[in-house]
């Protein structure tokens, strides 16, 4: 990887700068009048968000990531495409899809002012031979570092038929004590258990956790609002183009199972994921494109 020719072709004095990470993998270092971000062009997926007012970072990240080729980092905000959870068609493809697991490509940097940046990355359908997504497409991944951590996901249909995709932005949200966060805008809306064979149920008030979580809520409102009592602060979910959420916590006895987690890392984060899940199968026409959104910032006292 040339990271002198990354830097001279995208770098931006003082706000943007293309560096080796882990296992050598290209990181894209955001320092601007805002916020501090960290983006791996491994899985375009951003690893920190962390406003400069905000003495901890509002993302998570494991610590015992793997940063190799065909393994997703744990933690930060993966993208899974064209598909969210094992594979629909039980053909042995990955979890979440195969984008989280390759290389995108830097297409765009620009200083919009002082205190925001924005990056743009793109994936093609290169892939598709791997019986993995045997579908024409080009991925577009906008991310906007600000006041407002802003992430634009473009899918675009280049072949001659149509075709379905569920997708979710796999947010990992860094809190004090998981015990005492709540999840606010959820109550009343239904939700199907994972932990409990997919049955649907009910909301009934806030959501907590004291136990593993998996949680795939349908007809979810557009603002979701995750209260950290430990970190005094209040993260804000806008999600303007879905009607599903997901809420994951995998508890002791599954994160002892996870080679890239740490056992208590569980207390540290909580998963709230916007998306288009389950029934909210998006599909996408010839020629057309359809964006997932979601903005994440933080609410004043």
């Amino acid at each position: 990887m040339d990271f002198q020719q990354l830097n001279s072709d995208f770098g931006i004095p003082r706000q943007l700068e293309i560096i080796p990470g882990p296992g050598g993998m290209p990181m894209i270092k955001v320092d601007n009048g805002s916020a501090r971000a960290l983006i791996s062009l491994y899985g375009g997926q951003v690893l920190s968000f962390q406003p400069l007012e905000q003495a901890e970072d509002v993302l998570f990240l494991s610590g015992q990531s793997a940063y190799t080729e065909g393994k997703a980092i744990r933690g930060g905000i993966p993208v899974c495409w064209p598909w969210f959870g094992p594979d629909p068609k039980g053909l042995q493809r990955p979890n979440h899809g195969f984008v989280r697991n390759h290389f995108w490509q830097l297409t765009k940097t620009e200083a919009v002012s002082d205190s925001e940046t924005t990056v743009s990355l793109r994936f093609t359908d290169r892939f598709k031979q791997e019986n993995t997504w045997r579908k024409p497409f080009l991925l577009m991944l906008d991310i906007s570092i600000g006041p407002i951590l802003r992430l634009k996901l473009t899918t675009c249909n280049t072949g001659n038929e149509p075709f379905s995709i569920t997708q979710v932005f796999h947010s990992y949200f860094r809190v004090g004590d998981i015990k005492r966060v709540q999840v606010l805008g959820l109550e009343d809306c239904d939700y199907f258990d994972k932990l409990d064979q997919g049955i649907q149920k009910t909301q009934k008030g806030i959501v907590t956790v004291a136990r593993e979580v998996d949680r795939v809520y349908v007809e979810a409102y557009k603002n979701l609002v995750i209260v950290d009592p430990v970190l005094k602060r209040r993260i804000h979910i806008n999600s303007p183009n879905t009607s599903t959420a997901v809420v994951w916590n995998p508890w002791l006895k599954t994160s002892k199972k996870m080679s890239d987690l740490a056992d208590t890392d569980y207390q540290r984060f909580i998963c709230v994921e916007a998306g288009n899940v389950a029934f909210d199968l998006i599909q996408v026409q010839p020629g057309s494109q359809f964006s997932l959104q979601a903005n994440y910032s933080l609410l004043p006292d």
